[in-house]
């Protein structure tokens, strides 16, 4: 058993904000994007650098802690495409700290990805509030929701954000 105030006690702490703590931001997000409290949450990247900085936590602790990674072979039969992956990442599933990493990567692209939708939204005058659950649901389908949304509704897909000056022909 894990001593208390140990990494291990840590790292699941840090698993349970990076599950827990987001789920109230969404809300904002969903029922109220067009508020002064949202606006003020979500207008900068603070709120995102919270749950990256937790992310981040995460895996220097569990770098730092004997074991508390998955071997770096198994990690490189993720990317080898003469191999198995999806068994070779069923594997590192065994590996608390790497759960517990993966789990906060996603959680917090995915409230990434909500924000954008939603700023892209608060810009060019887009109902988001579908996109944005779905986001928080399962991810990408939210964007993907999100561009059927611009398309039907007249907006079309979000214009390129480079600058002109910056486009190299």
């Amino acid at each position: 058993a894990a001593a208390i105030g140990s990494s291990a006690d840590s790292i699941k702490t840090a698993f349970s904000v990076a599950t827990f703590l987001p789920q109230p931001f969404w809300l904002f997000l969903i029922l109220l994007p067009n508020t002064g409290i949202t606006k003020k949450l979500f207008g900068d990247l603070n709120l995102i650098t919270v749950f990256c900085l937790v992310h981040f936590f995460i895996v220097v602790t569990s770098v730092m802690e004997p074991g508390g990674t998955a071997p770096m072979a198994e990690f490189n039969d993720v990317f080898d495409p003469s191999g198995d992956p999806q068994t070779a990442m069923l594997g590192m599933m065994r590996y608390p700290n790497f759960v517990s990493e993966e789990w906060s990567h996603v959680l917090t692209w995915d409230l990434f990805v909500g924000r954008w939708i939603w700023l892209d939204g608060i810009k060019r005058g887009v109902f988001t509030s579908h996109s944005v659950l779905l986001c928080n649901l399962i991810g990408p389908p939210g964007l993907l929701l999100h561009w059927a949304t611009c398309i039907v509704t007249g907006k079309g897909l979000t214009p390129s954000e480079v600058l002109e000056d910056e486009v190299e022909v």
